[in-house]
Order: C-alpha cells, then structure tokens, then sequence
C-alpha cells in the first residue's frame, strides 16, 4: 500500500487521487472531510477502482456503485468525551474546537451534554474554534485564552489542533480531554482520556469486500458497538481525577451498548 499525508487542499488531492487510480489500484480510502469531492469526482472516471470518502452524516446516503462513504457516530463520541470530561469534577470546562462544520457542531452539543449528566454543576465556557483542522499554533492561542478565564479543564478534537491545546495546556498545568497521542508525551502527561477512532475494523471490511467483489453502494458508521469507537485509559493526572472514573465510564459503555442507556 501507499499512505500520502497532508492533502487537505482540493487542488492538490484531486491530481494524486486520480494518480493512484491510473497505476491500477483496488482501493483508494479518502480519510478527511476535505477529501470528498475530490473522490467522487475521480471515481466516476475510474468505475473499476474502489474509493472511500468521508464526512459528516450527510455523507452516508451519497455512496456510489464503487464508493463507499464512513462517518462516525458524533453522539456517542461527544457524549462519552463530555461524560469523561464531567466526572472529573473540574469547572469551568473550555472547549477548542476546529471548524464550525455541522458535525463538529454536533459532537460539541453532545459533549455538552455528557457533561451535564455527570456533572450537573459544571461551567461550560463558550467554544473557541481555531479556523482549522491542523493549526495548532491557534489552537495553543485558545487554550491559553481559556485557561485565563479560568478553565479546568479544556476539550479538544482532531490530531492537529489537539497537539496545540495539549502543549498549552501541559504548560499550565491544566488537564485535558481530547489530545491524541501524536501530541507527545508532554501534553498527553495531563490529558485524562481520549475518545478515539479505531479504523481497523473498518478499513478490514473495506479490503475483505474488495477482495470479495462485493464493495460498493453502501455506508458504515463507526461506534462503540462495532469496535470503531474506543477510549484511552483514564489518567488521574497525578492524582488530581477522581479514583471511580474509569469504572463510571464503563458503566455508561455498557449502558450504550446494551441499550439500557440512549443518548437523544
């Protein structure tokens, strides 16, 4: 296989997509928001390759005979993130966000609401959005804007924008809810838990049913239940979490997966 990084630009993801198709490929995963309209447009000029694209939910009623579209399930990655983010106790909670797209939107107003059904008391700061995926320099700006209004705790997203929030707020003190391992050791030494996308048992479908001949004219979703959805290991932060989180948030998995417990 062949992984390219960085093609979040239209203009430039279009010409190494429609590359990677004319060399015969069997599949193409377009893994980004920004990557969508660039693959549908090239998988109509290569009917026999296999493409993924992927986006908010809008996205899943758009697969093709040979595009096949993903999308997480917000709800659940929101409510849980806000849920482990409430048990923590800490207020005020800010909240860095990338852009405001309507599934980003969407996860925050289900962080917020985990974060009410563990911690009716908590503050909840207005959500500063940082105006990309990846700029973590303006994202570290928000944190620390944040944290000067007294932030306890700050939520973030996104591989990019989390390592800025992470070093601002190692740099304070402050602990986390979102910073990706790729943030580094510094920033993940306060970070509580991460709600994080495991791609594999997605991607493993994907290469199965190419392998198969039976890819194409569907969506997926990933969640808790088909393993696509998972978190890290609580961290107390040095003491600073309370001991019974991790058992909490097992308590409410188990609730969401058995379907005692719904998110609205």
């Amino acid at each position: 296989y062949e992984l390219r990084e960085q093609m979040a630009d239209p203009a430039e993801s279009e010409p190494v997509i429609a590359d990677f198709a004319s060399q015969g490929v069997d599949l193409i995963i377009g893994h980004g928001i920004e990557l969508g309209d660039a693959i549908f447009s090239v998988a109509e000029d290569f009917p026999d390759v296999s493409f993924t694209a992927s986006g908010g939910v809008d996205i899943l009623d758009k697969y093709t005979d040979n595009v096949e579209t993903w999308t997480y399930d917000a709800a659940q990655v929101g409510y849980l993130s806000g849920y482990i983010a409430g048990l923590t106790q800490l207020s005020p909670i800010g909240r860095v966000e990338s852009m405001e797209l309507d599934f980003v939107v969407a996860t925050d107003a289900f962080f917020q609401e985990g974060v009410t059904a563990a911690n009716p008391n908590a503050e909840l700061l207005p959500v500063v959005y940082a105006g990309s995926f990846d700029d973590a320099e303006a994202a570290a700006s928000a944190t620390t804007g944040l944290i000067g209004q007294g932030a306890g705790l700050v939520f973030t997203t996104g591989d990019g924008i989390a390592a800025g929030v992470g070093a601002a707020a190692a740099d304070a003190g402050v602990p986390t809810v979102g910073v990706s391992p790729a943030a580094g050791e510094e920033a993940l030494s306060v970070n509580v838990s991460t709600v994080d996308l495991d791609m594999y048992p997605i991607v493993k479908a994907w290469v199965e049913e190419v392998a198969a001949g039976d890819f194409g004219g569907k969506s997926v979703v990933s969640t808790l239940q088909n393993g696509g959805i998972a978190y890290q290991e609580i961290n107390d932060v040095d003491g600073a979490i309370p001991a019974d989180v991790a058992t909490k948030v097992d308590e409410l998995i188990a609730g969401l997966n058995d379907g005692s417990i719904t998110i609205s």
